[in-house]
């Protein structure tokens, strides 16, 4: 889909008090919110910051990133204003006739994933002629998507009660997205805090969007389960890798809050061939790199050495202590899969193959938490992770019937 963009970035911030163009997002030299944007969008035809208030410190980071400035005359009439600055100018462009729409943008909105990005293009494909709004859990987010046919309908209106008023008498389709992001804007200065904090986790979705990515793809009650356990045991033992390394004074600290994320969602393809492989390209594709590599890894994996334990490794073993939403012990677990197969001698062979790296793993880890059984610290893998799976407990369920 050939699309241009409009960012919106001509309000006066008087709430805030700065200029949201330019507030930074983290310690990183150059990483604001027009930054942040100007990367998400680099691959659209064009891209145009609307500026207006605090116009000269915008437009100079404007030329610095490559993107092109339009000014409004009047900001102070509104957003409203600022959109149809930008639609013109999309309008004016020799390359009009070749687009099939337009993104809006605001700045102030800095954190929007490329999953809710390439979410809208694929229902723009599908629903041709119509605007698209992305929701989180029945929420309107941004940006909102306008195919061109809908340009000179939007320009004549008088935009009274805004761009939503406008589109609510055109062609218009909500959007599901497993995005909370793109509900985040920062109006004061405690929604910019709470954005800054946000930022730094990014990069891997939260409890709640892995649980509306999963409900989105139609994951059934049982595997639900399992994504929860997984996820519970994941972030228990990546917590208490972290709190041994700590007392060690070694380094690196595992991110239980990316382990979480990724035990939640390592099925997230459940159902399809190979599908480690298949979640890792999903979770890719849609701009979780760090996720994909633990979710492809899933399934089996050279023991390493306890120094060299990380997130991948961790969520693996945590799998492995998961029967559906119950725990069972690493041995168990591939014993169980041993009695399915009882009469495929290659099968078995495969599954002891299996069972001794991922126990041999288990001892990894379990050499790794031994600074914990010094301090009285619950030390031993199995046990955490049964721990883990206390709020989780139900009935005991049947061994899956997965490949081997």
């Amino acid at each position: 889909m050939r699309h241009d963009v409009v960012i919106l970035a001509a309000g006066q911030a008087s709430r805030m008090g700065r200029c949201k163009a330019l507030l930074p997002l983290s310690d990183a030299p150059g990483d604001h919110a027009l930054s942040r944007l100007a990367r998400l969008w680099a691959g659209a035809a064009a891209c145009r910051v609307v500026t207006g208030f605090h116009a000269g410190a915008v437009e100079a980071a404007c030329a610095a990133l490559g993107l092109e400035a339009v000014r409004n005359p009047q900001p102070e009439a509104g957003m409203f204003s600022s959109v149809r600055t930008g639609l013109e100018a999309v309008l004016r462009s020799p390359t009009f006739a070749s687009l099939d729409g337009v993104f809006l943008q605001p700045v102030d909105v800095p954190l929007v994933r490329p999953l809710t990005v390439i979410s809208l293009g694929e229902a723009a494909a599908s629903f041709p002629g119509a605007a698209l709004i992305p929701t989180f859990a029945g929420a309107e987010g941004h940006p909102v998507f306008l195919p061109a046919a809908l340009l000179p309908s939007i320009l004549a209106a008088d935009g009274e009660g805004g761009l939503r008023a406008v589109l609510a008498h055109l062609p218009l389709r909500h959007v599901p997205v497993a995005d909370a992001l793109m509900l985040r804007d920062m109006d004061s200065p405690k929604d910019y805090a709470a954005l800054c904090e946000l930022a730094r986790g990014a990069d891997s979705p939260s409890p709640a969007e892995a649980g509306e990515w999963l409900r989105l793809r139609g994951t059934p009650e049982r595997g639900l389960r399992h994504a929860r356990a997984v996820g519970a045991v994941a972030q228990a033992l990546a917590q208490a890798l972290a709190r041994a390394r700590q007392r060690e004074g070694a380094a690196p600290l595992p991110d239980a809050a990316l382990c979480l994320a990724a035990g939640l969602l390592h099925d997230i393809c459940k159902g399809e061939a190979e599908h480690e492989a298949a979640g890792a390209r999903l979770l890719a594709r849609y701009g979780f790199p760090r996720l994909a590599a633990i979710v492809g890894a899933h399934r089996d994996m050279t023991p390493v050495a306890p120094a060299s334990l990380t997130e991948r490794e961790l969520v693996f073993l945590a799998d492995k202590h998961c029967r559906g939403g119950e725990w069972v012990s690493v041995a168990q677990r591939f014993d169980d899969k041993l009695a399915l197969y009882a009469g495929d001698a290659a099968a078995c062979a495969a599954i002891e193959g299996r069972k001794a790296r991922a126990l041999a793993m288990e001892a990894a880890l379990a050499a790794a938490l031994a600074p914990l059984a010094g301090a009285g610290e619950e030390a031993d893998p199995a046990r955490l992770a049964r721990q883990a799976l206390a709020p989780h407990a139900r009935g005991p369920e049947e061994p899956s019937h997965e490949r081997p």
